[in-house]
């Protein structure tokens, strides 16, 4: 009986499938999606919420063309705080230590109402309160100590002559304008450790930048600024050549870098390049197209765009929409690396 049982079975198991199918199962072209994948990458511009930037300028007998120059573009700083809602503070030290009304005390303007300007001022009233802070005169010591100034300013007179100006939950950006090196007593490693050491808090930063002598062969009448040139690398900042005639580059990067704004925007994905499209949406939710080449440009080896003069304001949000180029057909892996790098 066991061989009927098994033939019944497969009898009853092929009863069971139906290997021709439905009529609306039968096979319909289906090909795959060859379009390359669009990415939008939307980022939000935005400032940190408090600033204190402390200028150190050199008051020594050579140094009267240079006080003038900053003072005639400090505008072109400036325009990136008046106006903009941040809680900042900028203040004026001379390198001068051996004067003891100076040495890291931050400089009056003529009224004598305030050591430092702040976000209560106009702008009319911060450039002119500048103004008298920065012309500081040429009868300084000539044993120029940006970095010693520095840090008498935020140590030994924080409390006392400077009280309210520098803040632990603001962000603080330093600006040294000399044309003679500096001689400090702190060695610059000192110095670094303790300035990297005073912000604890990521959302809060320390920057460094310096105008100051490149080298003889390029600026004679300015020697190098050695010092300061190896602070300004180690923090990552702006390093500008004193002798140069036009200071109002400078003077708006450094205004940008203070107040956290940015020009180059990082993409999230590797582009086809030729497809990236750039919006900026302000806060009135009107989007403006930028155009590549003129307005912006792309870096291959950063992955990002660069605006080359415009800067989105505080909220603006920038939109980069672009084919990704490891969805595009015929594009290998090694081609997309090799974009990346």
């Amino acid at each position: 009986m066991r061989p009927i049982v098994l033939l019944t079975l497969l009898s009853t198991g092929c009863n069971d499938y139906n290997l021709q199918g439905s009529e609306d199962a039968k096979g319909k072209y289906n090909p795959p999606d060859l379009a390359a994948k669009e990415q939008v990458d939307r980022i939000t511009q935005v400032t940190i919420p408090a600033v204190d930037v402390l200028w150190v300028v050199d008051n020594s007998c050579s140094m009267e063309e240079e006080q003038r120059a900053l003072r005639d573009n400090f505008g072109s700083f400036m325009q990136y705080f008046t106006g903009s809602g941040l809680d900042y503070h900028v203040g004026v030290v001379s390198t001068d230590m051996d004067n003891r009304n100076e040495s890291g005390r931050l400089i009056l303007d003529y009224s004598g109402d305030s050591r430092y300007i702040d976000n209560t001022l106009t702008e009319d009233e911060a450039l002119d309160s500048f103004e008298d802070r920065t012309l500081l005169g040429v009868n300084g010591s000539g044993t120029e100590s940006g970095l010693d100034a520095v840090m008498a300013a935020l140590t030994t007179e924080r409390y006392s002559t400077n009280d309210g100006f520098y803040r632990d939950e603001a962000s603080l950006s330093i600006v040294i304008i000399s044309d003679e090196p500096d001689q400090s007593d702190v060695s610059v490693n000192e110095f670094t450790s303790w300035f990297q050491g005073l912000k604890t808090d990521e959302d809060y930063t320390v920057t460094f930048s310096a105008i100051v002598g490149p080298d003889r062969s390029t600026c004679p009448a300015a020697e190098r600024g050695t010092y300061y040139i190896e602070v300004a690398n180690q923090m990552d900042g702006i390093i500008w050549p004193i002798c140069t005639e036009d200071w109002s580059t400078v003077l708006e990067e450094l205004g940008l870098r203070a107040a956290g704004l940015k020009r180059e925007f990082f993409l999230s994905l590797v582009p086809v390049e030729e497809s990236i499209a750039v919006t900026v949406t302000d806060s009135d939710a009107v989007a403006t197209p930028y155009v590549a080449g003129t307005d912006w440009t792309y870096s291959r080896t950063r992955n990002s765009i660069s605006f080359a003069e415009f800067t989105p304001l505080p909220l603006n949000v920038v939109e980069i929409t672009y084919e990704v180029l490891a969805s595009k057909q015929g594009v290998d892996e090694e081609e997309v690396t090799e974009t990346a790098e």
